[in-house]
């Protein structure tokens, strides 16, 4: 089932990963949905994470978190890297890296994760 709102759409798109807000807006655009549609949904998702900190979750555990997924996702980015190295062999140095941050932009990753893992200043 695809998701049809702009929050559906969004949360969909936060499932995998944490996304900084220019992702997710970033994301909403390229599905077709509008400006305002846009900052309500980002509003929404703002007033959720505003709620974990009312329940007495504390911003430090919300961003520890936040920040163990982020790790997983550079183990994870570094694993696939290590594979694809493999058939990549026989390739010039910078024409690996490139097709490097393709592979690893088709799955999801963000600039920041790449740029880490590839080590690219």
């Amino acid at each position: 089932m695809k998701p049809k709102t702009p929050l559906d759409t969004a949360l969909h798109f936060l499932k995998y990963r944490a996304r900084s807000e220019f992702e997710v807006d970033q994301k909403l655009r390229l599905k077709g949905f509008s400006e305002p549609e846009r900052r309500v949904t980002l509003k929404k998702l703002k007033s959720l994470f505003l709620e974990m900190k009312r329940l007495g979750i504390s911003e430090d555990i919300i961003k520890k978190v936040l920040d163990e997924d982020n790790i997983s996702e550079i183990k994870k980015a570094k694993l696939l890297i290590q594979q694809k190295s493999k058939i990549m062999h026989n390739l010039s140095e910078s024409e690996s890296r490139q097709k490097m941050i393709a592979f690893l932009a088709r799955r999801g990753f963000s600039w920041e994760t790449i740029s880490q893992v590839l080590k690219i200043n």
